[in-house]
């Protein structure tokens, strides 16, 4: 029994004598640690997301011919809906252009797309974020915004050699202005994550929103990035409005309201991170704490 006090005794003191060790050691040190650990456990969740990647493409090898044949006939199919898409769309880009010199409006600036599969997640109570296989090797920097189709799916916190931490909609550490549908005056409000726990679906909060803001007939009216800051391209869907007459104070100017993202956020396998091709103005908010 004294063994046992002595052995515990012992181990309490290594663990305060290590956080004293870490809480006085040079900032510079601590980076070096985290960033070494990092890049350790890199290959390992390589590892496993391509581990993952090789199941799903034995399993799509043992099906049979005739199903093959029949996913082939039905990929034909949604590729010759997609060309007539194609060809509609070309002409509201010729027609965009046109506009566009017309009223000499400034082009945004250019994106380049990486794609990158994820590989693992992190929904704990505080932090929403996922880690995908692609890092500082792929050119991608911190704050880039990361898509899936036209929603946005996060926002890029830390870069490594062959991997990226990208913090989630929900994660408390995302910031991101945007328009709401139905409103006429385009007002601006503010949206952030929200820290919940891991039992309930992870939320965001919008604030600002105008006293006369209505839904109307929207059943579901969606969350629209602004474009402004250079940081997300505008007209991106952050997800739909839940208005909360609960969170909002008596007396106030202005509403609250809940995003609910979409729901095809935490089943992702792959996403696109849109690197600016030239560094702007707008990229140095990449790297603070204002909003975007």
């Amino acid at each position: 029994m004294d063994q046992n006090r002595r052995g515990a005794r012992a181990s309490y003191v290594a663990l305060t004598i290590f956080l004293a060790v870490w809480i006085f050691m040079p900032s510079t040190v601590r980076r070096f640690n985290r960033e070494a650990f990092t890049e350790f456990q890199a290959p390992g969740l390589h590892l496993v997301s391509k581990s993952r990647d090789l199941a799903r493409f034995w399993e799509l090898k043992s099906r049979s011919s005739e199903e093959m044949a029949l996913a082939g006939r039905d990929l034909a199919r949604v590729n010759a809906a997609l060309e007539l898409k194609l060809a509609s769309l070309d002409d509201v880009r010729r027609e965009n252009t046109r506009l566009r010199e017309i009223t000499r409006y400034t082009v945004p600036a250019d994106y380049m797309s990486v794609v990158a599969r994820v590989a693992t997640r992190d929904s704990s109570s505080w932090w929403n974020r996922i880690v995908i296989r692609k890092g500082r090797n792929d050119g991608i920097r911190p704050g880039a915004p990361v898509i899936f189709g036209n929603s946005v799916v996060g926002r890029v916190t830390a870069v490594h050699l062959t991997t990226s931490e990208v913090d989630l909609v929900t994660s408390p550490g995302f910031r991101c202005t945007a328009f709401l549908e139905g409103d006429d005056q385009n007002s601006i409000v503010l949206i952030n994550g929200l820290a919940g726990n891991s039992l309930r679906t992870p939320q965001a909060r919008i604030s600002v929103i105008p006293n006369d803001y209505s839904t109307g007939t929207l059943q579901s009216p969606k969350a629209f990035t602004t474009g402004m800051g250079g940081v997300f391209p505008s007209r991106l869907v952050l997800g739909t409005v839940d208005l909360d007459s609960k969170a909002t104070k008596p007396g106030s100017s202005f509403k609250e309201g809940r995003l609910n993202p979409s729901r095809e956020l935490y089943n992702l396998q792959e996403v696109s991170v849109l690197v600016p091709l030239h560094q702007n103005p707008g990229e140095a908010l990449l790297q603070g704490d204002q909003f975007q």
